[in-house]
């Protein structure tokens, strides 16, 4: 005959109580004070006079609004939860400005005549 033991699950509560352990606090507000990044205020404006301008200034509202969203993740992180969410950078610089905008949720107004324009990098024009 087989002896079988059978296992219980039961639920302990924390042997220090949040509220008690300074260590605990620290740690806390030490993340509560990473997650209130300051914000990233992008002062770039769209000028449609130039295509070539504006092909740029398009290029660094994503670049922008990118570090944005990435500042709001725990450092060292930043990147794989950014392309969890949002797909790997370098796949999202083969799409055209008009989807990262999209993508991104980009409230600036973007050009008709550039919004098929591929990414590729903000380096290149």
């Amino acid at each position: 005959m087989v002896d079988k033991s059978r296992a219980s699950i039961q639920e302990v509560g924390l042997v220090i109580g949040l509220a008690k352990s300074k260590r605990l606090a620290t740690m806390r507000q030490g993340i509560e004070s990473k997650v209130y990044v300051e914000q990233i205020k992008p002062k770039i404006k769209l000028n449609l006079n130039k295509n070539a301008t504006a092909i740029q200034q398009a290029r660094e509202l994503i670049t922008l609004k990118i570090a944005e969203i990435k500042a709001t993740y725990p450092q060292g992180r930043q990147n794989k939860l950014f392309a969890l969410r949002y797909g790997a950078e370098d796949k999202l610089s083969q799409l055209s400005l008009q989807q990262l905008f999209a993508l991104l949720k980009i409230t600036e107004n973007l050009p008709k005549d550039i919004a098929e324009v591929i990414f590729l990098d903000g380096s290149q024009s």
